[in-house]
C-alpha cells in the first residue's frame, strides 16, 4: 500500500508538470509511434527495418498479443534468432528507424517503451547478450552504421513466453538541422546456437515544437539586446540544461510507467 502511495504521488506531481509545462504548440513529430497502422512486409508504416546480416535468421512483425502491447493494441516485435544455422558471428544488429521533421535548435523529448524477451530467459542466462540500444542522425540520414553514439537500456530479459513489464526510456535531445533520424536497434553480442531474441517496441514519440508553425518565426531576426527579456531565462547554456517542457515530458514518462506498475499490482 504504501508502494501505491508513492506511485499515485508520482502520478499526481507528473500531471500537474505535464499541465503547467507542455505548451499547445507542442506535438509528437514522430508518425505511428505506436504502430497502429498498417505494418509493410512486418515493418510499421513510416519505419525502416535494417539488419547486417550474418549467420542469424533476423524477423520483423506485427504483434497484437496484449502481454506484449503497451499503447494501442499493437506493437513492432523485432526478432533474431539463430534456429537455423550451426552458429553465429558475435555483434549482429537489427532494428527500425523513422527520420523525422524536426526545428533546429528547439529542445524535444524523446521517449519510448520496450521488453526484451529470449529463450535463455534472463539478463544472466544469456550474460546480457540481447541489448536495446538507441542513437541519432543529426542531419536526416539513414544510414545506421554512420550513427557514433549509442545508448544502451539497462532493461530485465524475460522468458520468450512469459513476457514481464514493459521499460521505458526518455531523454532530451536538440536537432541541429530540419531532420532528425531516429535508430532503435538490438545489439545481439555473442555467438548462440539455437536461441531466439524477441524484442517489442512500442509507444515512441518525440514531443517539441511543430515544425509546419515554427519554421515562419524561426526566418524573422531578433535585436540581439532584446533576447534576455523575451525569454525571461538566464543564458546558462540549453544544451546541458532540459528547459520546463522536458522537465514535464520526462515525469509524464514516469507517471505512465508508474501507473501501469499500479495496474499490475492490483
Amino acid at each position: 500500500m504504501h508502494k501505491i502511495k508513492i506511485l499515485a504521488l508520482a502520478v499526481l506531481i507528473g500531471l500537474l508538470a505535464f499541465s503547467f509545462s507542455v505548451s499547445a504548440e507542442s506535438v509528437n513529430v514522430v508518425k505511428n509511434g505506436s504502430f497502429e497502422e498498417e505494418f509493410i512486409n512486418g515493418v510499421g508504416k513510416y519505419w525502416h527495418a535494417f539488419n547486417n546480416g550474418g549467420y542469424a535468421s533476423y524477423g520483423y512483425h506485427d504483434d497484437t498479443w496484449s502481454k506484449t502491447v503497451y499503447d494501442g493494441q499493437h506493437s513492432q516485435l523485432i526478432e533474431i534468432h539463430t534456429k537455423a544455422v550451426g552458429g553465429s558471428q558475435p555483434d549482429r544488429y537489427t532494428g527500425i528507424y523513422q527520420v523525422v521533421d524536426v526545428v533546429p535548435g528547439a529542445r524535444y523529448m524523446f521517449s519510448f517503451y520496450g521488453m526484451v524477451r529470449s529463450t535463455e530467459g534472463s539478463e544472466e542466462k544469456s550474460k546480457w547478450n540481447y541489448r536495446v540500444q538507441v542513437g541519432f542522425d543529426y542531419n536526416g540520414g539513414t544510414d545506421p552504421w554512420a550513427v557514433t553514439e549509442w545508448v544502451e537500456m539497462p532493461w530485465p530479459e524475460y522468458p520468450r513466453l512469459s513476457p514481464g513489464v514493459f521499460q521505458a526510456y526518455a531523454h532530451g535531445i536538440t536537432p541541429t538541422t530540419d531532420k532528425l533520424t531516429i535508430f532503435i536497434r538490438v545489439w545481439k553480442k555473442f555467438p548462440t546456437v539455437g536461441h531466439e531474441a524477441d524484442i517489442n517496441i512500442d509507444a515512441v514519440s518525440l514531443v517539441g515544437p511543430n515544425p509546419a508553425q515554427a519554421q515562419p518565426a524561426a526566418e524573422t531576426t531578433q535585436p540581439a539586446e532584446e533576447t534576455p527579456k523575451e525569454s525571461g531565462m538566464p543564458k546558462t547554456g540549453a544544451h546541458s540544461a532540459l528547459p520546463f517542457v522536458g522537465l514535464g515530458l520526462a515525469l509524464v514518462a514516469i507517471t505512465l510507467t508508474s501507473l501501469r506498475l499500479i495496474r499490475q499490482e492490483r
